[in-house]
């Protein structure tokens, strides 16, 4: 008897995973092709539109000059003392 409920077991398992890559594998595997086509599309087309808007920018601020110059600013230790070497004395 437990050989014969062993071999329907087997049967039931091969059969359901058959089904399984039958019908909803492919399913799940349009569904994920999908959902990535969609976020590529959508990466696509926001970096469309960033290249537009600094290309819209450009046109917009033509001719003006920014300078950017770092501010050398003194240290807060400059003023406190001298450093001094020591020897350890035995």
């Amino acid at each position: 008897m437990q050989l014969l409920r062993t071999i329907a077991i087997i049967f039931i398992i091969y059969y359901g995973l058959r089904l399984l890559s039958r019908y909803v594998f492919p399913f799940l595997l349009k569904r994920w092709v999908n959902k990535k086509m969609g976020q590529f599309q959508n990466q696509t087309q926001n970096q469309f539109d960033n290249e537009k808007k600094a290309k819209d920018y450009v046109k917009q601020h033509e001719g003006e000059v920014k300078i950017k110059t770092k501010k050398n600013s003194k240290t807060e230790t400059d003023g406190i003392g001298d450093f001094v070497d020591y020897e350890e004395v035995e």
